[in-house]
């Protein structure tokens, strides 16, 4: 290898280590002024939101225009991508007031599930509807089922 060759290599190296301090804190500066929380309602309402903060359900709510008539915790943040169901209907079933025979009229919740609900919600209210899938014996399919009936 001539004397150029060294040359041009030491001068290559020294230009891809500046780049290499100087290029990622732009990249990593630019990506955290453009990052949108996207928040997507279900239910009676049908809407995908974008935020540039972490919202909270309040945010949501009043985005929406609604009044918390579901009775959620209004100051639970929601993380990017998450799923907000605003159930329909006047008729709901309360997860953190509903007593053992008002949870059993959903289908598919027997006693023993009605009773996991009520211990639950002793230990730790609900915040959303979806925390309902925190109860063991409930997934997704059955949470699909029984939403539509629920606040909180």
């Amino acid at each position: 290898m001539n004397n150029f060759e060294k040359i041009g290599l030491i001068v290559l190296f020294f230009i891809s280590l500046i780049y290499s301090y100087v290029k990622p804190s732009d990249v990593v500066e630019n990506i955290e002024t453009k990052q949108q929380i996207t928040i997507y309602v279900e239910g009676e309402y049908t809407k995908k939101l974008s935020f540039s903060y972490k919202p909270q359900i309040k945010d949501v709510l009043n985005e929406l225009q609604v009044e918390n008539i579901y009775h959620f915790e209004e100051t639970t943040q929601l993380a990017s991508e998450s799923v907000l169901y605003l159930p329909y209907g006047e008729h709901l079933i309360s997860l953190n007031q509903a007593s053992l025979k008002e949870l059993m009229t959903l289908k598919g919740i027997g006693e023993k599930t009605a009773q996991k609900i009520i211990d639950y919600r002793q230990e730790t209210p609900f915040k959303t509807i979806e925390d309902i899938t925190n109860i063991s014996g409930i997934g997704e399919k059955m949470y699909l089922k029984v939403r539509e009936f629920l606040c909180l």
